[in-house]
């Protein structure tokens, strides 16, 4: 009985959600709207269907849900699920209070977006083109000192089954180079964007060939690491760009059109992949990947948490651990040891897994109010200019970075997943222009000291 009702909770949950994308947020993309359209998307319905008719999916599935606690494992995570979207939804409605201005001019924009041209600063910022040409030179040292065409060429000639090229790509896919792998995943799409849509705008030439080498190299590092879904949420990424360039409206027919975009993307990549699967072959798997694949990942936290192993107490956070003097054990180790005792293997699931990990619904609570609040500021601080160039370009940073809040702790998404990024460049130019009005403010104060000395002599 209470398993049934935690049920009902959970998909009370998330019809509520639904309604306030539909009702509240209004049918516009926003940093916000993605948060809840991928929520909704991977861990509404599909997670009930998961949950309720599709597991076990795995012998690992098989072992946590025939275990014993099985009952309360299913209750904490039903509940997690349903204090989660709740939370968002919290975290998005705090930020409408304390910006409430910028939130303002926002949908004004939003609603006028469509007939908006797409402007730039007039000023061709130096910055911006040292920032994406050094970033190119970075990534095409590092791609050849590190020998990734050697890499590309030598999967391309591995021969075999499936079998032998993902035991190649755990050998050798993937750079060593953590700054790398952090610019290639979210800071480079993020400038492409911005360079190439600033440089149109502009008419600057020189922008647009320094973003040109920054789209080779940001694609040469997506294919080195040898997986599939780098490359395919890149161009997934500028698939939405040039959508936004046009248009911001959000509808069923854009849900349905993004999503047979997507399939049209990863089913043949994955036929590519895997030699002799067929197109409906490929479907299934793209399910699998998307829906099953991780509502799987989330059940073996809360399958590990707290019934097998005790809550972390922040022991999970890098930096949270070295400041209290402990060692630092992320969870997507212990869990893959836990359940399939082999080292060298990972089990990452969305933030929320890691919340419970450390703090239990506590957790659950906190990270889902900061994810809402932290995609709810990005629309504040960008989207109230209307369609400028680096709003658009911040709208396809926080693509990915909701993408990897999906699958990957809330830290580690705002860090390295691109979630944070916006922001921190929001804080830039907010520098940038404070000392450009100093610099004219005290350009001002010296003028009537030099007429006032003038008129004197």
């Amino acid at each position: 009985m209470i398993i049934s009702l935690t049920y009902v909770v959970a998909a009370l949950a998330i019809y509520v959600a639904a309604i306030y994308l539909v009702y509240r947020l209004e049918p516009r993309i926003t940093a916000s709207s993605i948060l809840i359209c991928f929520l909704f998307l991977i861990y509404g319905p599909p997670y009930i269907a998961y949950m309720l008719f599709r597991r076990p999916i795995s012998a690992v599935d098989y072992l946590i849900s025939s275990s014993v606690d099985f009952d309360q494992v299913v209750i904490g995570q039903n509940l997690s699920i349903a204090l989660m979207f709740v939370s968002v939804i919290a975290g998005i409605e705090l930020l409408n209070v304390l910006m409430a201005s910028s939130i303002l001019k926002m949908q004004e924009n939003l609603r006028a977006w469509n007939k908006q041209p797409l402007t730039s600063s007039s000023k061709r910022s130096l910055a911006l083109f040292s920032v994406v040409l050094g970033l190119a030179i970075f990534m095409g040292w590092t791609s050849y000192r590190e020998g990734h065409f050697q890499t590309l060429s030598g999967y391309l000639s591995v021969p075999g089954d499936e079998f032998a090229k993902i035991a190649y790509r755990q050998q050798h896919g993937g750079s060593q180079s953590y700054l790398y792998n952090c610019v290639a995943a979210s800071v480079a799409p993020m400038m492409i964007v911005w360079a190439a849509l600033a440089g149109w705008a502009q008419r600057w030439w020189a922008l647009l060939a320094a973003a040109a080498l920054l789209v080779m190299t940001t694609l040469l590092a997506k294919l080195e690491t040898l997986n599939k879904a780098p490359s395919a949420l890149f161009l997934l990424q500028l698939g939405f760009v040039g959508y936004l360039l046009f248009r911001n409206n959000l509808n069923w027919r854009i849900a349905v059109g993004g999503l047979a975009v997507t399939i049209l993307i990863f089913v043949p990549i994955f036929q590519l992949a895997i030699p002799g699967m067929n197109a409906t072959e490929a479907l299934g798997f793209f399910y699998y990947r998307a829906f099953d694949y991780s509502n799987a990942a989330l059940l073996e936290y809360f399958g590990a948490f707290p019934w097998r192993l005790h809550h972390m107490w922040g022991a999970n956070i890098r930096w949270v651990a070295t400041l209290l003097n402990w060692d630092w054990t992320p969870s997507y180790d212990v869990v893959a040891r836990l359940w399939r005792s082999a080292e060298g293997t990972h089990t990452t699931a969305m933030f929320i897994a890691d919340a419970w990990v450390d703090f239990s619904y506590a957790g659950v609570v906190i990270y889902s109010i900061v994810a809402g609040a932290v995609c709810r500021a990005i629309d504040a601080v960008f989207l109230k200019e209307g369609k400028t160039t680096v709003a658009v370009a911040a709208l396809a940073a926080a693509f990915i970075g909701v993408y990897n809040l999906m699958i990957s702790a809330l830290p580690t998404s705002m860090l390295s997943g691109g979630l944070g990024l916006p922001l921190i460049v929001a804080l830039l130019l907010g520098i940038g222009k404070r000392l450009r009005r100093e610099e004219r403010g005290e350009a001002a104060d010296a003028v009537p000291i030099v007429l006032e000395t003038g008129t004197g002599s």
